[in-house]
Parts: structure tokens; C-alpha cells; sequence
């Protein structure tokens, strides 16, 4: 049996309802259903789907929406991803692999080498960063969507850290204890931040006022990764290292 799509319906309730245009578009132009045809409906916020079947009139596109349910795959990993800004589309395709690799927080920063800069983000790029994770769950099949927080100064970041109870890593090429050392005892749902630095690394200084913050020097691996791609590789092997 064909894998129904999944398309996000905001204060999802049973019952018909109009789509707005750009689901309308997406379900009638993009995916090319059909009135009649199924598709899953699912709410971020509440966490709830339901099955959903879509009907055309002169006056546009409706669906009815069906008895509500608890969404199978809402996450809650407990991890958050502290991000420093990329130049170009990094911070994008951060954004899409982070939320596809469940990520419960994205914590976007400024830091002292970073190309990007928190003046240049306005707020349509805010509002892109967000359709984009909504984009990536509806495609990974996630319920939810991470919380985007910032851009901000990574010192505002470090200072908010001092005081959470956290298992709190910062990705440092070279540091003397590694990834799988310093997760051994992390399990799934349990508070952990991952700090990952711009183009360039972590300045000194700033891997400095991490650690004042509690968060550890991590390694991973002999090879150095680029800003967009370090996230994605440390989100996968943690994940992997916790269901052994």
C-alpha cells in the first residue's frame, strides 16, 4: 500500500475546512492529487494528524479531516544544536538536516569568525529558516518542528548555559576526548547541547568562555568538517551511539 503524504494543517480540527493557496497549490499542481484522493494531515504545535481527502469546487480546494490522533512520530530527543551562522545556504541546509535528524532546539549564534552576521538576517530569512523545518518534517515524517532560536551573539548563547543542566559539548578539532567518551551515558530524550563553530572554528577565546559555560571539548574523528556538514555527521553518530 502506497505511503500517504503528509501535509501540515495548522489548529487542525475534524471536519471541512478550505485549504489556503500554497497547500492548495502544492496538493493540486505539485503532488497533482486528484478531489477524492487521501493525504495525512498533521499539526506541528499540537503534535495530532489525521487522515484527510481532498475535494475541488469552483470555489477552490477543500479537504475533510478526519478523527484526530496522537502523530506516531513526534520526537524528543532532547538534543539542541547550537549553530554558528554559515555564509550563503549553509545555515539552510543546517536548518533542513538538523530537523530531519530530530533535533528538539536549533540554537542559531554569531561568533567571532562567522562570515554571516546577525545584521544581514532579516526577517523573511527568519521566516525561510522556519517553512524550510516544516518542509523537512512534512518530507522525514515528523510530527513537529524544531524551535529556531536567534540569531544571537554566541557570548548571549554561552551566558543562558551557565546555569542548565545539560550534558553540554563543544565540537573542537583535536580536543583530547571524544564524541562516543563523553555520551556514553546519554540516552535519548536526556538534555544535551552540541555547539559547532563557523567557517574558520571557534576563535580561542570563545572555546574559552564555552567551557566557563560547562560545555566540554569534544572530537570527532581525525578529519576536519565543514560548518555545514559537522552538524549533520555529529547528530547521526549520536544518535547511533545511543541505541547501542
Amino acid at each position: 500500500m502506497a505511503k500517504l503524504t503528509r501535509v501540515p494543517l495548522a489548529a487542525l480540527e475534524p471536519g471541512e475546512r478550505k485549504l489556503d493557496p500554497k497547500t492548495a497549490h502544492y496538493l493540486c499542481d505539485v503532488l497533482r492529487l486528484r478531489a477524492g484522493e487521501k493525504f495525512v494531515a498533521f499539526d506541528p504545535e499540537t503534535k495530532r494528524e489525521a487522515d484527510a481527502r481532498l475535494a475541488v469546487n469552483e470555489d477552490g480546494a477543500y479537504c475533510g479531516v478526519g478523527a484526530l490522533r496522537e502523530s506516531a512520530r513526534a520526537t524528543d530527543t532532547g538534543i539542541v544544536l547550537v549553530q554558528a551562522l554559515g555564509k550563503g545556504d549553509k545555515t539552510e541546509q543546517v536548518v533542513r538536516s538538523a530537523t530531519a535528524l530530530g533535533v528538539a532546539e536549533l540554537h542559531l549564534v554569531e561568533s567571532d569568525r562567522s562570515v554571516a552576521r546577525v545584521s544581514d538576517r532579516s526577517d523573511n530569512k527568519r521566516a525561510r529558516w522556519e517553512a524550510i523545518a516544516l518542509d523537512a518534517a512534512r518530507q522525514c515524517g515528523r510530527a513537529d518542528v524544531p524551535k529556531i532560536v536567534g540569531p544571537h551573539a554566541l557570548e548571549r548563547e554561552l551566558s543562558a548555559w551557565h546555569e542548565q543542566s545539560a550534558i553540554k559539548l563543544c565540537m573542537v578539532p583535536g580536543a583530547t576526548q571524544s564524541l562516543r567518551a563523553l555520551t556514553a551515558e546519554w540516552t535519548v530524550g536526556s538534555p544535551i547541547a552540541l555547539l559547532i563553530g563557523p567557517e574558520g572554528g571557534l576563535s580561542p577565546e570563545e572555546v574559552s568562555q564555552a567551557a566557563e559555560a560547562g560545555f566540554v571539548a569534544a572530537s570527532f574523528g581525525e578529519l576536519v568538517l565543514r560548518t555545514e556538514i559537522a552538524g549533520t555527521a555529529v547528530l547521526g553518530a549520536l544518535l547511533l551511539l545511543a541505541q547501542n
